[in-house]
């Protein structure tokens, strides 16, 4: 880009090139990159618009490096729980009950976890409740 100001989108679109073309690319690169999506961010003319994109530049090796992997021990019974719940087979009127007790051990894993992992422990149950609506219909 140029010296000459930009608009917000001008910068949202260059981010979603980046995070697209930047995949498996090195700290190095990645580095370089978002030093000049930092400058881009530092020419956008509003100044709402600026500060938004200063904030989501800087978000960039965050985002290529993706969600970090859970590890906790909750993380981990909460799948083998999920996993047994989701394959598990039989009439709806047993299932159920089943899958209810399973979305409340769930739920008590994520209260136990760490901060960083208790939402997406909490999320497992929601195809879960699916499920449930699905038997009961």
């Amino acid at each position: 880009m140029n010296d000459e100001p930009v608009d917000y989108e001008t910068f949202q679109a260059e981010m979603r090139r980046l995070l697209s073309d930047l995949k498996g690319a090195t700290p190095d690169v990645v580095q370089a990159e978002g030093e000049r999506l930092r400058n881009l961010a530092e020419q956008v003319q509003d100044e709402r618009g600026r500060e938004r994109a200063r904030f989501r530049a800087g978000q960039l090796p965050r985002l290529l490096a993706g969600p970090a992997k859970a590890s906790s021990e909750q993380f981990q019974q909460a799948q083998v729980l999920f996993a047994r719940a989701i394959n598990g087979d039989g009439p709806a009127g047993t299932r159920i009950p089943q899958l209810e007790r399973t979305i409340e051990q769930i739920g008590a894993l994520a209260d136990e976890a760490p901060v960083r992992e208790a939402g997406a422990i909490r999320r497992l149950n929601s195809p879960l409740v699916r499920l449930i609506d699905h038997l009961q219909s």
